[in-house]
């Protein structure tokens, strides 16, 4: 019996799309022989996921995205012989998911941005999304973030 009120129950909780934001760390000296021209350290990266989450209500689906986020911590050298570690930082919004049905089209997350009038679209999206702004220079941190890369041996 109470196996059941507890599937119904949990058909009544609701989909949440909740974006967490993970900060990257560096630490460690780089082994001299690896460094190559693709080396930097000036700076600091920060990802944002959105992961979807089954739970009774706003709160708590930030916390179940909490525990979540947490197991998706990781950690491992770079090719550099640093540690690099994803740490689970915050639960920055949660947005409820309105369609009764997951399927392909089914919006997971959206927000508004309020700006004046006169600023165009360019502006928006190189303040508001100004990692898709197209610059000549190799994004170094992606590089030393990027799993797949690390995976690889190096290469001058």
């Amino acid at each position: 019996m109470k196996k059941r009120l507890r599937k119904k129950m949990y058909k009544e909780w609701e989909w949440y799309a909740v974006k967490v934001l993970y900060e990257c760390n560096i630490s460690g000296d780089p082994s001299p022989e690896t460094i190559d021209k693709n080396y930097s350290n000036t700076h600091k990266a920060f990802e944002e996921s959105i992961i979807l989450v089954k739970a009774p209500s706003f709160d708590q689906a930030y916390g179940i995205a909490e525990i979540e986020a947490k197991k998706a911590e990781i950690h491992y050298l770079n090719p550099y012989d640093e540690m690099v570690e994803w740490k689970f930082v915050e639960s920055i919004d949660c947005f409820n998911l309105f369609d009764e049905k997951l399927q392909s089209g089914t919006e997971l997350y959206s927000r508004y941005l309020r700006v004046p009038k006169d600023i165009s679209n360019k502006e928006v999206i190189s303040h508001y999304y100004p990692e898709t702004v197209v610059e000549e220079e190799v994004d170094y941190n992606f590089i030393l973030r990027n799993k797949d890369f690390n995976l690889r041996s190096n290469s001058n």
